[in-house]
């Protein structure tokens, strides 16, 4: 029986294809770098912008959903292992104010980056702060 789908339609299968993994990993580096545009990304893969997103299209993602999961990825990883201020997080994803991050990143994760770092790294141990005191009963 021929199949009824159309070449331009994505494939049925939520894998990535190749060329959405070789994105999300130049995307990885590029977003750090610079400011990363879709025609910027589509010169990289020697291709024009609307032929790199009708191949996205064909394996079923879209670029600017793609570099947004990255971003998340990206501004997970660096609240989860550094002590970064969101500002400095918000500038390394070169977004223009950290209120723009933080809406992004809401939308994404349905809460702030504040509440997800502080959900993330669960209660802090306190650390017993010694007195002058304490060092001579010891002894």
């Amino acid at each position: 029986m021929p199949s009824t789908r159309q070449a331009d339609e994505p494939p049925p299968s939520h894998e990535p294809g190749p060329l959405t993994e070789d994105l999300r990993r130049v995307l990885r580096t590029e977003l750090l770098r610079d400011t990363c545009s879709a025609t910027g990304i589509a010169r990289l893969f020697s291709m024009n912008r609307r032929t790199l997103h009708r191949h996205l299209h064909i394996e079923g993602g879209a670029f600017r959903k793609i570099a947004d999961e990255i971003r998340f990825e990206i501004a997970r990883d660096l609240l989860a292992n550094t002590d970064m201020a969101l500002g400095q997080v918000a500038a390394a994803l070169n977004y223009s104010e950290p209120s723009a991050f933080c809406r992004a990143f809401r939308r994404w994760s349905g809460q702030t980056p504040s509440a997800w770092r502080v959900r993330r790294r669960g209660p802090r141990k306190q650390r017993r702060v010694r007195r002058p005191s304490d060092l001579h009963q010891g002894s």
